[in-house]
């Protein structure tokens, strides 16, 4: 049954000609703003795991004890000396998967080095910077697979020790602001419809959802970019939650899809959030306010991809006055796809969500020009945030 991680993980990588043996955890874990911890290295969460098809994405710091010896080799005649290198990735259920360095890339400034790499193969990239905090450029190892085996689960799980090591212009700067008398929380109140049977929908083949250049590069892949609800007149461009101005504000005059759950075309949920505001989500918020938003069940809300392809799904439970994301994962079915609409209850510093579940009802082909909508974020940090410093 799909959860808020993968069923598994990696966990530990070791490069043991070059000494790194790390312990590896979730690039989601790092403290503001967006600055990754020291003596680990961290997968990319919107990457896949080693298990998977696809790309696994694993960086850490050029420091001590992380992965400075990669770059300390990457400059050494462009690093043509670490090629066939053997790098190990073990995950937390006891597994171990042998890569062995194919390409080295340095200076690079972006993810280009996914572009022509095949979906329906295993690699393995890790990345660290080219200099000390404040350095753009970046050198990327591209690795192929060797071989994989069973180990015992204690080898593959270290314990894990991050460190906060923001350097010095950045730890002085505090954490987003709460107001001095915040309201005591309210207790969750959930309205709902029976809860549905997971009815087949039919889904549309790889070839039906394809993109219209027919790619299958990281640009192409289908994830969500419009969301509407005629009901409450709610029509907004959506965006990659990942895409937003530290210390982690989301944007205004867009949604955005939690990277770490899953997209339309996907058994699981997809969780789509955006500020109560004009223009954004605020008439979900104002609908919920009446009657415990029993209006708002059985309501339609239309998700479009960047594959063209319209998901209709039907409001069945709407929560308000919650604290975590539970609504993402209580009952859900194996086969079942599940979206999630879910906004602030106040303004800056509130802390209780209102969120609202909705099962797929069917999929169509759309228009790709009305798919995909011109996204304009706007950094709509409080006064108290745009003076925060820049990573």
């Amino acid at each position: 049954m799909p959860v808020l991680q993968p069923p598994a993980y990696a966990s530990r990588i070791v490069i043991a000609d070059l000494a790194i043996d790390l312990p590896v955890v979730s690039g989601d874990l790092q403290p503001p703003p967006s600055y990754p911890l020291c003596d680990v290295a961290a997968y990319v969460t919107r990457f896949g795991q080693p298990y998977e098809t696809g790309i696994t994405y694993i960086s850490a710091h050029a420091q001590e004890g992380m992965f400075l010896p990669l770059l300390e080799g990457s400059q050494r005649d462009d690093g043509r000396q670490l090629l066939g290198t053997r790098i190990d990735v073990y995950t937390n259920d006891g597994m171990r998967y042998g890569y062995a360095i194919e390409r080295v890339v340095r200076h690079v400034t972006d993810y280009g080095i996914v572009t022509d790499l095949s979906p329906d193969e295993r690699t393995l990239i890790l990345q660290t910077s080219e200099g000390p905090y404040g350095t753009t450029e970046k050198v990327q190892f591209l690795a192929v697979p060797l071989d994989e085996a069973a180990v015992d689960p204690a080898e593959a799980n270290p314990e894990p020790r991050p460190r906060d090591c923001r350097p010095p212009e950045l730890v002085g700067e505090e954490d987003p602001p709460k107001p001095s008398e915040a309201p005591p929380a309210q207790e969750p109140v959930v309205v709902s419809e029976p809860t549905p049977s997971s009815a087949p929908v039919e889904m549309p083949s790889p070839m039906a959802s394809a993109g219209p250049t027919g790619g299958l590069g990281l640009g192409e892949a289908e994830v969500a970019s419009r969301v509407v609800v005629t009901g409450l007149g709610i029509d907004m461009p959506v965006i990659s939650g990942d895409l937003q101005p530290p210390p982690n504000y989301p944007f205004c005059d867009v949604a955005a899809y939690v990277t770490f759950l899953g997209q339309p075309h996907e058994p699981g949920t997809t969780y789509l959030t955006a500020h109560a505001q004009e223009g954004m989500f605020l008439p979900l918020l104002e609908a919920s306010q009446r009657n415990d938003g029993r209006e708002l069940l059985g309501m339609n809300v239309d998700v479009y991809t960047t594959h063209a392809l319209r998901y209709r799904y039907r409001i069945w439970q709407v929560r308000r006055h919650i604290l975590d994301r539970a609504i993402a994962t209580e009952g859900l079915q194996a086969d079942e796809h599940r979206l999630v609409l879910q906004t602030s209850e106040g303004p800056y510093g509130t802390l209780e969500k209102i969120a609202v579940a909705a099962r797929l009802l069917d999929v169509e082909p759309t228009d790709a020009r009305s798919a995909v909508p011109t996204a304009r974020p706007r950094d709509c940090r409080p006064p108290e945030l745009r003076n925060s410093p820049q990573p």
